[in-house]
């Protein structure tokens, strides 16, 4: 009977210490992490549009494109039909003019295109043109290149277009391949390049307000609490959205770095390497062939990792640069007149609370 309640307590004592060696182990392992979503998170919201690249040699009464282009600047393409609304400006020689047949105009300031912040609500033409308006005609002024049309970098244009909205525009050159008119080969008429060539600058609204000026303010988010944060300075947020820039909380010891790894097979977060701000999370299209043009994509299978300001590691994963999380394969994506506003943020994160480098 001895033996037996012997035996009887040595497998209790067991069973205790490998349920106690149990428990320990678990303690000791990284807490399990759980992705979040959030939606919408604007970052410098504004409603603004402006091709990061200017629109280039755009033809304007040339040999091979004689009488005037048309063209469209919400969608950065050329509108082949002369009567139709889409298009908000067009070329021919030094001539400017505006869709005013369809309730468009433009007019000239003398302010520059960096420093004009508002649209004027009255005051539209039809056309612009003739040497002082958005050009000097150089003739044989002595220090400029010969009878040459120069852009006036003091003055804007700006343009309305024909559903009410407003837009700026810096032409840049009247010449092909935006040449330095300041060289020699510029100067000399058997090299200069061919002129009615319009290269120019634009930012366009995408509503009917007057501003013409993107703002300079960045977005604070924490992960931990899952919330926006005003102060700047805190080290409680984590991550700071302004545009497409992406910054973390350097002033708080925090980083973030780029890793080209999906999102659920980052296990653990890197110790070093870590920065004050990420690019490359997304692709810029432009004109592109095929998809939606002039578009932010993020980029599939990356994920952005943090180091917080408290010394916890983060991933971050961007799903989406449009307000509501639009289908970016869609045909009103694609489309400029039902395309959502843009630097609104949906991402999934998953945040590490243990202090462990590990996410599972």
């Amino acid at each position: 009977m001895k033996n037996i309640i012997k035996h009887l307590y040595l497998l209790i004592l067991f069973v205790f210490i490998l349920s106690t060696a149990c428990k320990d182990s678990g303690s000791n392992g990284p807490e399990p992490v759980t992705a979040t979503l959030v939606t919408d998170i604007q970052a410098n919201v504004n409603t603004t549009f402006s091709p990061s690249e200017p629109a280039t040699d755009i033809e304007g009464n040339t040999d091979s494109n004689p009488g005037f282009t048309f063209y469209d600047l919400d969608t950065g393409s050329i509108v082949e039909d002369s009567m139709a609304s889409t298009w908000d400006i067009a070329f021919a020689g030094t001539t400017i003019l505006a869709n005013a047949g369809n309730g468009g105009g433009l007019q000239i300031l003398d302010t520059s295109y960096p420093d004009l912040q508002n649209a004027p609500v009255d005051g539209y033409a039809d056309n612009i043109g003739g040497s002082g308006s958005w050009y000097t005609y150089t003739a044989e002024i002595p220090g400029f290149p010969p009878h040459a049309i120069l852009s006036n970098t003091d003055k804007t244009i700006v343009v309305k277009t024909t559903d009410g909205r407003y837009a700026k525009l810096q032409i840049l050159s009247y010449y092909k391949g935006n040449p330095d008119t300041s060289t020699p080969e510029f100067a000399n008429f058997m090299t200069r390049p061919p002129s009615s060539y319009f290269t120019f600058n634009y930012l366009i609204q995408t509503t009917s307000s007057t501003e013409l000026y993107h703002e300079d303010t960045f977005t604070y988010f924490d992960f931990e609490t899952e919330s926006l944060i005003e102060d700047s300075t805190s080290s409680q947020w984590d991550i700071g959205l302004k545009g497409t820039t992406i910054i973390a909380n350097a002033a708080n010891e925090g980083g973030v770095q780029l890793l080209n790894i999906p999102f659920i097979n980052v296990t653990e977060a890197p110790i070093e390497g870590y920065s004050e701000n990420v690019s490359g999370w997304y692709t810029y299209t432009g004109e592109a062939p095929s998809g939606p043009k002039h578009a932010i994509i993020p980029t599939e299978g990356i994920t952005l990792v943090f180091k917080t300001g408290n010394g916890l590691f983060s991933k971050v994963r961007i799903l989406n640069y449009y307000k509501g999380n639009p289908d970016l394969n869609s045909a009103a994506f694609a489309n400029f007149s039902t395309r959502p506003a843009s630097r609104y943020y949906t991402f999934e994160f998953a945040v590490q609370s243990d202090g462990s480098s590990l996410f599972e």
